[in-house]
């Protein structure tokens, strides 16, 4: 499991001299609010990342970046294979997800592919100036967009503006596994 986002947000805001009181004033979150995440055990939701990563004038994949310790990086290709560090971990959010980094690096990219993993439960309400593909793994999900509601099975897929509010739900007792690309329109 990734457990470095929170201290990679404490030591960013320590690097750039900015207090709470000051980040809290750039992302439009409360100090307190703040505090917690840097002070959590689970990362918070992915567009709670992307408003501090805005706030810091950067982008989410300052947070995932792991370090490389091939030696062999090159800017063309980014290969996960089974069984290496970022096929095994997984970030926890404080919500009833969580996701997978499906690549090493997000930086230089447009899009963001990941592994999400919906509990018992639902996600927030999100937008984010993007465009969005999920592809259901396993399970089934109640997916809300543009205040319509629907159900995708196991094999279905949406792609959609992400600008738009949208929301997963799922409702079954099984966990549910969706393949989620981000693309966003500026790279990471």
């Amino acid at each position: 499991m990734i457990t470095g986002i929170n201290e990679k947000i404490k030591k960013l805001r320590l690097a750039r001299g900015l207090t709470l009181q000051k980040l809290s004033e750039l992302s439009g979150f409360s100090k307190g609010y703040l505090s917690r995440i840097e002070a959590s055990r689970t990362a918070p939701r992915l567009p709670t990342l992307q408003r501090i990563a805005r706030a810091f004038d950067t982008d989410v994949s300052e947070f995932f970046e792991q370090p490389d310790h091939s030696g062999k990086k090159r800017q063309d290709i980014d290969l996960v294979t089974r069984g290496s560090e970022n096929h095994t971990q997984t970030i926890e959010s404080n919500a009833d997800y969580s996701y997978q980094p499906l690549v090493h690096s997000y930086r230089g990219k447009y899009m963001a592919p990941y592994l999400l993993r919906i509990a018992k439960g639902h996600t927030q309400k999100f937008t984010h100036d993007s465009e969005e593909f999920i592809y259901v793994i396993s399970g089934s999900i109640g997916f809300g967009f543009g205040g319509a509601h629907y159900t995708l099975q196991e094999g279905d897929s949406a792609y959609f503006d992400s600008r738009k509010e949208h929301q997963v739900f799922n409702e079954s007792k099984s966990e549910a596994v969706l393949l989620n690309v981000v693309f966003d329109y500026k790279r990471f």
